[in-house]
C-alpha cells in the first residue's frame, strides 16, 4: 500500500527512536539479542521502500543504504552497536527528506488542533498536575509537524497515565467509581464508551507490533481523548480533595 510522506516520516522516526533503544539496552558483553535487531531492519526496509517510491517520484536524487541481515552474523554485540548507528545516520537521511515534503494541515485540521487547544487552556487551571498539560500541547505540536506516530504516543501516555488515577482494576470498574460519585450520570452510555474506547485506542498503541502506524486522523482521535479523559480525572480529583477539605 502507497503511504505518503507524512506517513513514511512517521515509519523512520519510529525506527530511529527504536535503534536508539536498542543500542542502549544492548549491555557490554560479547553477544547481543538478535530477534529485536531482525525486526528493526525489517521494518528500516519497509519504509526504505516505501521512501524509495517518493523519491522516485519527485525526482529526489537521496538514497538510503541497503541493510540486510541474512547471512551475516550479527551476534556480536560489537557489530550489533555499529548496525544500529548506521540505521540511525539512513535514517536521519531520509527525515531531513521528509520533514521539508510534510503536507500543511487541512482547514479541517486546523480548526480542530484549534478547539482542542482551546478546551486544553480552559482546563489548565484545574488540572492537579502541570505535565498533563506540558505533554499534551507536545503531542499537539507533533501532530502540527507531521509526526503522527509521537503525537499518538504522547496521548496515549496521557490518557493511561491520567485513567490510572482514577481506583479501579480496569476501565469498567473506574467507570462504575465515576457513576457512583456522581461525576458520570446514569445512562449516559456515550461517556461509559469513551472512556472504554480511548483506554482501548491507547492501549493497541502500545502493542508490540513495530509494523503498525498512525493516521492522521487516528492521532487526531487520541488527542481528542485524552483532553476528553484529564476534564473527568480533573473532576474525581478536585471531588475527592473537596471530600477531604
Amino acid at each position: 500500500m502507497k503511504r505518503d510522506a507524512a506517513d513514511v516520516l512517521v515509519a523512520f522516526e519510529s525506527v530511529k527512536s527504536q535503534a536508539k533503544q536498542l543500542r542502549q539496552s544492548l549491555r557490554d558483553s560479547l553477544f547481543g539479542p538478535i530477534e529485536e535487531l531482525e525486526n528493526l531492519v525489517e521494518a528500516y526496509k519497509d519504509a526504505k521502500l516505501h521512501f524509495g517510491g517518493i523519491a522516485s517520484e519527485q525526482n529526489i536524487g537521496v538514497y538510503l543504504r541497503d541493510i540486510e541481515l541474512k547471512g551475516r552474523d550479527y551476534s556480536a554485540v560489537y557489530k550489533q552497536k555499529a548496525l544500529l548507528s548506521e540505521i540511525d545516520v539512513e535514517c536521519d537521511k531520509a527525515i531531513g527528506v521528509l520533514e521539508s515534503m510534510a503536507a500543511p494541515l487541512s482547514e479541517d485540521d486546523l480548526e480542530k488542533l484549534a478547539a482542542l487547544k482551546e478546551h486544553l487552556e480552559g482546563l489548565s487551571e484545574v488540572l492537579p498536575d502541570i505535565n498533563y498539560e506540558i505533554n499534551v500541547n507536545d503531542a499537539i505540536n507533533e501532530y502540527e509537524r507531521g509526526a503522527y506516530l509521537a503525537s499518538a504516543l504522547i496521548a496515549g501516555r496521557v490518557i493511561l497515565y491520567a485513567l490510572n488515577q482514577i481506583r479501579g482494576e480496569s476501565a469498567e470498574k473506574k467507570v462504575q467509581l465515576l457513576r457512583e460519585k456522581g461525576i458520570i450520570e446514569e445512562g449516559r452510555n456515550d461517556v461509559y464508551e469513551s472512556i472504554i474506547d480511548a483506554d482501548k485506542r491507547a492501549r493497541d498503541l502500545y502493542s508490540y507490533d513495530i509494523t503498525m502506524f498512525p493516521s492522521s486522523s487516528d492521532a487526531l482521535l487520541l488527542l481528542s481523548d485524552a483532553i476528553e479523559i484529564l476534564e473527568i480525572v480533573s473532576n474525581v480529583l478536585n471531588a475527592e480533595k473537596n471530600f477531604l477539605s
